[in-house]
């Protein structure tokens, strides 16, 4: 496997964190009325339950084939499923929607399954 691949998810998360800070920053320079409460992000509970189980489930099934189940992996997992959650709900300025929540689940848990096979 590839040598990439486990850092996809949080490259990905660190480019649309640049991508909607430069968003952000341009708007500002436009003039462009705040976007309500600067210090607060939207983020639902089912997203992030739905984000947290699909980086756990691909935690867990990933080790479980690889023979190498790990807290300390399970939780740079759900970490990173989470960072691309906040990444997401930063870039769309609202709280991901049901259907939203569940296709970004879907790339974590791969993500988690990955890495976990990567790592040993």
């Amino acid at each position: 496997m590839p040598t990439f691949v486990p850092v996809l998810l949080p490259a990905l998360s660190a480019v649309l964190m640049a991508v909607a800070g430069i968003r952000d920053q341009t708007a500002r320079k436009r003039g462009a009325p705040a976007a309500g409460e600067r210090g607060l992000l939207p983020l639902g509970w089912a997203a992030a339950g739905v984000t947290v189980l699909a980086a756990l489930a691909g935690s867990v099934a990933g080790g479980l084939a690889q023979g190498n189940l790990r807290p300390v992996l399970l939780l740079i997992n759900a970490v990173w499923g989470m960072l691309a959650l906040v990444a997401l709900v930063r870039l769309l300025r609202r709280t991901p929607r049901t259907a939203e929540a569940l296709a970004l689940a879907v790339p974590v848990a791969v993500s988690a399954f990955l890495v976990m096979g990567a790592v040993r």
